[in-house]
């Protein structure tokens, strides 16, 4: 039975995260999109370069830049009900991924990108997954309930802004050859 439980607590969890997601991707990306539709596309992509480069040192440690984030922690009262329900409560606020703690200028990045080059609806899909996304870890910790995975999350930071890094890499030539050649 607390198997059962756990994969239902994990799928309105899964559930609710992918809903706030693509619900704050949505906005997100037609707010970005309004706002930059009349910029050329050079304008756009040169400036995401730009950007993109100063936090690749930033994640190198050779400068501190701020990344947009929100500190704030969800009260214990919210969650101190129902388990559904706190799960609900949980995906709504995690999933949105604008509530709390992201240690990484690539997740803005890509709302930013899709706001410039897409339509809206691609940041209501790269948000619903986002949200998902969130919500896999936590899934497979509460099925599985191994406690050797706590154990690792100190080399998963670490590896967090390696890849971090190469993703802007990436971006940046991306960003080059499409724009500048």
């Amino acid at each position: 039975m607390k198997k059962r439980e756990a994969i239902l607590r994990s799928l309105v969890y899964g559930g609710t995260a992918a809903a706030s997601g693509a619900a704050t991707g949505f906005l997100y990306t037609t707010i970005v999109y309004l706002l930059s539709f009349g910029l050329p596309p050079a304008i756009k992509g040169g400036g995401l370069a730009l950007i993109s480069a100063a936090f690749v040192f930033h994640e190198w440690n050779w400068i501190r830049l701020k990344v947009p984030e929100n500190r704030w922690q969800v009260p214990h009262t919210w969650v101190s009900g129902p388990p559904m329900r706190n799960m609900a409560v949980w995906g709504l606020i995690l999933g949105a991924g604008i509530f709390t703690y992201i240690p990484h200028i690539t997740f803005h990045l890509l709302y930013l990108y899709l706001g410039f080059f897409k339509e809206p609806v691609y940041g209501l899909l790269f948000g619903a997954l986002y949200g998902f996304s969130r919500a896999i870890p936590t899934a497979f910790f509460g099925m599985n309930g191994n406690q050797r995975i706590l154990d690792r999350i100190p080399r998963t930071r670490r590896a967090g802004r390696m890849v971090n890094s190469l993703t802007l890499i990436l971006l940046i030539s991306y960003l080059s050859f499409r724009f500048f050649h």
